[in-house]
C-alpha cells in the first residue's frame, strides 16, 4: 500500500500596495452599481491554493475583500457590478482622509517618516 499525503497545500498570499496616492488603483473611490461611494481602494490580495485575486477596499470603520470579478470598470473610479449592503457611503472628504490613512500606512510599512 502506498500513503498518499492528503494534507491541503497551504494557502499562500500576497498584498500589493502602490507607492503613489491616488495610483492606479491604490486610492482610487470605490462605488456600487448604485453609484454609492464606498470606499478607497487599500491594496490588492492576490493568493494561491485557491487561487483568487481581490480589491481591499478601505470604507467608513470597515475594510473588505472584493473579488476582481465584480469590478465592472476601472477609470478616475473603481465601479462595482453589485451592491455592498455591508459597507456604508462616504462623503468626498472621507475619501480624503482615508486616502491619508492609506499613505501614512503605506509610508510606515516602508519605514518612512
Amino acid at each position: 500500500m502506498t500513503a498518499t499525503n492528503k494534507e491541503p497545500k497551504a494557502s499562500i498570499e500576497a498584498e500589493l500596495y502602490e507607492l503613489s496616492m491616488p495610483g492606479r488603483l491604490i486610492g482610487k473611490e470605490v462605488l456600487d452599481n448604485r453609484a454609492r461611494r464606498i470606499g478607497i481602494v487599500r491594496s490588492i490580495r492576490i493568493a494561491l491554493h485557491p487561487t483568487r485575486s481581490e480589491l481591499i477596499v478601505k470604507g467608513a470603520e470597515v475594510e473588505f475583500p472584493v473579488d476582481f470579478s465584480k469590478v465592472d470598470a476601472v477609470g478616475t473610479v473603481v465601479q462595482l457590478n453589485s451592491v455592498v449592503k455591508d459597507a456604508e457611503e462616504i462623503e468626498v472628504h472621507d475619501v480624503i482622509r482615508l486616502q491619508k490613512e492609506v499613505l501614512d500606512d503605506i509610508k510606515s510599512y516602508l519605514g518612512a517618516s
